[in-house]
């Protein structure tokens, strides 16, 4: 997980060139549990507030190869084209939350947003892990 988060760090370090992040070390990370069924859809939250940018990523059960699913560095939401095989992807709109429609059974898994906040007292980096569970119709 350490290289994902320089990584993140490093992709975020030009558009945030005025940003100061006063505790690097103080993370938050949020965890839930979401079921859906195969066909249907699914909205996975990012927190209540926009973040400044965020990063959406999936892991497959029993593999720790974390690929990029979604993102929005400042500039606008994209969707990676790997994602298809998860179902319909897309980012709902003023919001950082992640939707997958005609839900597919490889959608199971854990999906991370790593979301970084821009506040009047410095930035804020919060995780949020999401265990997508698919469930037959």
């Amino acid at each position: 997980m350490t290289p994902y988060v320089c990584f993140l760090l490093c992709c975020l370090a030009l558009p945030l060139q005025g940003l100061e992040i006063f505790d690097p070390e103080e993370v938050e990370y949020i965890r839930s549990n979401v079921t859906a069924t195969v066909g249907g859809s699914v909205t996975l939250d990012c927190g209540s507030v926009m973040p400044a940018i965020y990063i959406w990523g999936f892991t497959k059960p029993g593999t720790d190869n974390n690929v990029a699913v979604a993102h929005n560095y400042g500039q606008g939401p994209k969707v990676q084209s790997q994602a298809s095989s998860l179902g319909s992807i897309s980012l709902q709109d003023n919001s950082s939350a992640l939707v997958i429609e005609q839900l597919q059974r490889d959608a199971a898994g854990m999906y991370t947003c790593q979301a970084l906040y821009d506040a009047d007292e410095g930035a804020r980096i919060t995780f949020y892990f999401t265990r997508l569970e698919v469930d037959e119709e």
